[in-house]
Formats: C-alpha cells, sequence, structure tokens
C-alpha cells in the first residue's frame, strides 16, 4: 500500500514508557496516527493505549493480547492493580508469552466481573 507524506505520522519518544530492554517507546496522539505508523513499517504491528501514559504505543501482534479498561478493584499481592483480560484466549497468549521467559502463570476467572486474571499460585 503506497502512503502519501500527508499519512505518515511522526513519533516521539516517551519519557514515561520503555521497552523491556530500556528504550523509550515511541508515542503516538491517536489510534489513527499509530495504526497509520504500523502500516509503514509493513510489519505486524498492533497499536493500543497505554494505561501509563494515555497515549498511543505499537506492539508486535505477536505479543499483544487485549486486556479490558479495569472493570473490577482486584490487586495483586503488592497492592497493584490486576490486568483484565477480555477472553480466556487472551490471558493464555500472555500466560505463553510470560513463559517463555520462565515465568509460570495459571488463569482464573474473575470473581468480581466478566473477565479473566493470572497469578503465580496454583488455582483448581
Amino acid at each position: 500500500m503506497k502512503m502519501n507524506i500527508n499519512q505518515i505520522y511522526y513519533s516521539h519518544k516517551s519519557s514515561t514508557c520503555m521497552s523491556k530492554e530500556g528504550k523509550a517507546l515511541s508515542v503516538y496522539e491517536s489510534y489513527q496516527e499509530a495504526q497509520n505508523s504500523a502500516r509503514y513499517i509493513g510489519n505486524s504491528f498492533i497499536p493500543y493505549l497505554c494505561s501509563r501514559c494515555g497515549k498511543y504505543h505499537l506492539k508486535p501482534e505477536e505479543f499483544y493480547c487485549e486486556k479490558v479498561i479495569r472493570v473490577c478493584n482486584c490487586v495483586d499481592h503488592n497492592g497493584n492493580p490486576k490486568d483484565c483480560y477480555k477472553t480466556r484466549e487472551d490471558a493464555l497468549k500472555m500466560v505463553n508469552i510470560r513463559a517463555k521467559a520462565g515465568i509460570i502463570l495459571h488463569i482464573y476467572e474473575c470473581p468480581k466481573s466478566d473477565c479473566f486474571h493470572l497469578t503465580s499460585r496454583n488455582v483448581l
């Protein structure tokens, strides 16, 4: 797909959001800007709204799991809000991603809402 110069959006680097390697993530002001940049790159990237900075970033499709806006007040053992996954399949995708890093997680259905959480505890 050929794009004209008006369809290319320039991003800037985040001062708050970093990759696992410690590099600043590119930031986009809108979903459309991020989506157009993903198309321009030519790889399979998914735009997502960051809960930390409120802007859009790109994530490789293979590492993207759809989370939902917090629909419950569940917290982890440190008191941090738990991520909510829309489907069991999205939660399982994250379990598999984390397993590659040696982290074993389990899926359970949220007792307070219609989403799924992850835990390091064994669940029945």
